[in-house]
């Protein structure tokens, strides 16, 4: 079998961080290879859990940062909820598969979830790289969006990724096909699904318009240099029609309502926008929830439009399977032994899915992470003055991206690379709310100091202060 080759960007990333630094490897091998990567193929190991390109590469990183005794780390509060849900989740399908499937789960929890919360909280923002970790998502999501035209305009039923891994896993990824809206093909890219797709390409989008109101970009992309657009224009356009050509609904209008957010906090009158936006949400919340009810429970026989129909189809799914989720409360029915209907085989709404697979538990543990971290952002930035340049506050920037992710993900599953880039940036934001009282010397060029030295992560001169020169 040649599904062997996953070891090769993982002994690339062993090297890097061996040879220079774990954050090296982790900005440079680990956030290009999980976002260019599929995580549908894997790698065919005897009695072990087989790995994925992604999952392969981060352990690899985990074990030589482990080696150099844990650099950066500090323990906080949101690490025990991040151990709690891979713990549930892990003991679930234990109690009801058995231990051969628990390890299965049980290594995607570490290696999809725990690793990359640690590493992200440990390699970000101490060590003063929030910049470069975005630049390399956003730059690894442009190199999708170009490669996704294919697909957008072929309408061919396999993506690039397909075409030229498939010769190396046989079998594996052709469960994935490309799925049409209003006649159009919609992009997957190498996230499996479409929505999955939408979720990560307007995180990206989200992060790329943080990096231009922080002004990180040069000027112009020197091999391209002919071409009379700036950097960051050429990157929110790419990343934007990369979202488009998804053609999903739910992540963008998720995308929506993290620009409110971002909104809000560009604002200098941040406070009277907050109760404006609260005020609006009352006064036109309520009546369009009476609508809204009113028009996703008609059942999809009487539904008008193809819309109306998959709204009143994610709706049924809660009357259709509640009353099996309550029977097992705590640890659910396992990954694969929940009862599936017939009729509703397909549960568009990860809440729920989760409640089925793991149980209430798991979903406790979920909702703390998500909204804890929203509303640690959320008070930790309302609190500040307003970042100058506007737009650049990063508190703001990561609760809108918590939003697009708590939207989306009542709309479908949470899947493939989805569920890595949400704990990345969990770490992140724990990573953000603890050291921003440093930013001054982790950010020095934000503060009109010198800039850091990747390296070492130290600025590069030992001042920290700025003088004036007075002349007499």
């Amino acid at each position: 079998m040649l599904t062997y080759i996953i070891a090769i960007p993982a002994l690339w990333a062993a090297y890097l961080a061996f040879v220079y630094s774990p954050q090296r490897a982790f900005l440079t091998a680990y956030i290009p290879i999980l976002l260019l990567l599929p995580d549908y193929y894997y790698w065919v190991l005897p009695v072990l859990p087989d790995p994925s390109f992604n999952q392969a590469v981060i352990m690899a990183i985990f074990g030589v940062w482990l080696m150099r005794g844990r650099p950066h780390w500090k323990s906080s509060s949101t690490d025990y909820l991040v151990y709690g849900y891979c713990i549930s989740t892990t003991y679930s399908e234990y109690s009801n598969a058995g231990f051969d499937e628990a390890l299965n789960i049980g290594f995607d929890a570490v290696a999809s979830i725990l690793v990359p919360y640690i590493m992200a909280k440990a390699l970000i923002e101490p060590c003063g790289l929030r910049f470069e970790f975005a630049k390399s998502v956003v730059w690894s999501l442009f190199i999708i969006s170009v490669l996704s035209v294919y697909q957008f305009f072929s309408g061919a039923p396999e993506t690039l990724w397909q075409i030229v891994l498939a010769p190396f896993f046989p079998g594996q990824g052709w469960q994935w096909v490309t799925s049409f809206r209003w006649g159009l093909a919609r992009v997957s890219g190498p996230y499996g699904h479409a929505i999955l797709a939408g979720i990560i390409m307007v995180v990206g989008y989200r992060i790329q318009r943080w990096l231009h109101w922080s002004g990180a970009w040069k000027e112009r992309i020197k091999w391209i240099a002919w071409i009379p657009l700036k950097t960051d224009t050429i990157l929110s356009i790419g990343l934007f029609a990369g979202a488009f050509m998804t053609l999903v609904r739910g992540p963008l209008i998720g995308g929506v309502f993290g620009a409110i957010i971002v909104m809000i906090g560009r604002s200098k009158q941040r406070w009277l926008i907050l109760y404006l936006t609260i005020a609006a949400v009352i006064i036109i919340g309520i009546p369009f929830m009476n609508w809204f009810i009113g028009y996703a429970s008609v059942g999809r026989e009487a539904a008008a439009t193809e819309s109306q129909e998959t709204i009143a189809y994610r709706w049924e799914l809660i009357g259709t399977y509640l009353n099996d989720g309550m029977a097992r409360m705590w640890f659910g029915w396992g990954r694969n032994g929940w009862p599936r209907n017939p009729y509703q085989p397909s549960i568009d709404n990860f809440y729920l899915l989760l409640f089925l697979m793991h149980g209430l538990i798991s979903i406790l543990f979920l909702l703390a992470i998500i909204l804890g971290m929203m509303l640690r952002l959320f008070i930790h930035d309302m609190l500040r003055p307003v970042a100058k340049p506007k737009g650049s506050a990063l508190g703001f920037t990561l609760m809108g991206l918590y939003i697009v992710f708590g939207w989306s993900i009542a709309t479908v599953y949470m899947g493939e690379q989805t569920i890595p880039l949400l704990f990345l940036l969990v770490g992140w934001s724990e990573g953000y709310l603890m050291y921003s009282k440093q930013e001054h010397l982790l950010y020095p060029e934000q503060f009109g100091g010198t800039e850091i030295n990747l390296e070492n992560n130290t600025p590069s001169s030992p001042s920290r202060f700025k003088f004036k020169r007075y002349l007499e």
